[in-house]
């Protein structure tokens, strides 16, 4: 199975949200910046509408990678139609045995991908401001606004 202590592929790489679209139009995908010297990647300047249709982007190809993740979990559950060497031998080279597979290779592989799109995807919702935390503080901070202004008038 894919190693938990891999470094993050988006590991010193920032994306920048800015009000104006990126340098060469909408459809340049937003504009590489160099490293600013902090020892990490660089970053990505990207208008809020090129962000979110990354964003967008990014949630389809990481829920389509999570469901093949599923398809893929089930080819490691495959079992020889028959106990003869020829079935059992060949199911060891899909399905694996003492060593992995070809399905467990192909599983691995699957996982990374969704990984990296996961991370992408939190990755843009970190530089959108569309966080969990942010959305939890956001509703708290609005109901004791409403609860300590109620006599005022305010929402």
């Amino acid at each position: 199975m894919v190693a938990a202590s891999e470094p993050g592929w988006l590991t010193g790489l920032n994306f920048t949200i800015t009000d104006a679209p990126a340098p060469g139009g909408g459809a340049s995908g937003g504009a590489a910046m160099p490293n600013s010297g902090s020892g990490g990647g660089g970053s990505f300047s990207l208008s809020v509408d090129e962000a979110r249709s990354m964003l967008t982007t990014a949630k389809r190809v990481r829920d389509q990678l999570g469901e093949m993740r599923f398809k893929a979990n089930g080819l490691l559950q495959l079992q020889p139609p028959a106990d003869d060497p020829g079935s059992t031998g060949y199911n060891k080279v899909l399905v694996g045995g003492p060593n992995a597979g070809a399905f467990n290779h192909g599983t691995d592989a699957v996982e990374r991908e969704y990984r990296y799109a996961a991370e992408l995807v939190i990755r843009l919702e970190q530089a959108l401001g569309i966080t969990e935390a942010a959305q939890d503080q956001a509703g708290t901070d609005v109901k004791n606004a409403a609860s300590a202004n109620q006599d005022k008038g305010f929402a």
